[in-house]
């Protein structure tokens, strides 16, 4: 996919020129997507579980062109928000379920139900959720979209980009050009793929840190949409400006001089 050329100028990037100047440097096939939370319901917006059970494979499905338009969620009654017991809760709509601990690790023996063996035992698993921090919303809907399809810059929390194992190193590479951040400047952390996505780069959850960007996902049930050979990226929106304004100062205007 090739995205329109981007004339860098003295005044504040738009979130459409980061997105071009992050997908360029590298080559994304895909477009960059942007995170931002609404009282209102965009214009041509689309629910989420409308177009799927899962918000992060409608992202990765917006990033690839085949959504055309933005995408939202809200705790709206009566609706289905996703597939997932935890969805609201990853969204700051409301608390964990108590039996999320048990289903993510060994299950329920008292209802014979196997769990999903992601955490070693149920303690793990609750002292894993405790460590996420309170989760809050972004506003009454929180939506996704295009970056090249967004004009109001001003609301946006995170850019997320869908590419090669290859695309994401070398934006990797690009975040610590400006940073003297050795070793936590980028995480891979434990979570559902739109936590790794959303909740954490879009600073919603409590312990999560703007100051880092987010690899992923690890959640398994990714290999259900994601090629095997991508990943994903979730960038806070301060860390995605400062690597678009880096792109032509670093090595990846300087190709030739990498061996």
């Amino acid at each position: 996919m090739k995205h329109s050329a981007v004339v860098i100028i003295k005044d504040r990037l738009s979130i459409g020129q980061i997105g071009a100047l992050l997908a360029n440097s590298v080559n994304m096939k895909t477009s960059p997507v942007c995170v931002y939370g609404s009282d209102q319901i965009p214009k041509n917006a689309v629910r989420s579980s409308l177009l799927s059970d899962c918000l992060a494979c409608n992202m990765y499905q917006i990033a690839e062109g085949r959504i055309k338009d933005p995408v939202y969620v809200g705790n709206e009654p009566g609706q289905i928000f996703c597939r997932c017991v935890g969805g609201p809760a990853w969204f700051g709509y409301r608390g964990f379920d108590p039996m999320l601990p048990e289903m993510m690790s060994t299950g329920s023996e008292a209802d014979k139900q196997d769990g999903k063996h992601l955490k070693e035992n149920k303690t793990i698993a609750c002292e894993t959720y405790r460590a996420v921090g309170d989760i809050k919303p972004l506003g009454r809907y929180l939506v996704i979209r295009r970056c090249d399809d967004f004009q109001e810059d001003f609301s946006v929390k995170c850019i997320v980009c869908f590419s090669s194992g290859e695309q994401i190193r070398d934006l990797c590479a690009l975040a610590h050009f400006g940073s003297h951040n050795v070793f936590n400047l980028i995480s891979v952390p434990w979570g559902p793929a739109c936590a790794t996505l959303v909740t954490y780069p879009a600073g919603m959850a409590g312990n999560a840190s703007l100051s880092q960007i987010f690899i992923g996902p690890t959640d398994p049930s990714a290999r259900d949409w994601l090629p095997e050979d991508y990943l994903a990226i979730g960038i806070p929106e301060d860390m995605a400006r400062k690597m678009a304004n880096d792109v032509g100062r670093s090595f990846l205007a300087k190709r030739d001089n990498i061996s």
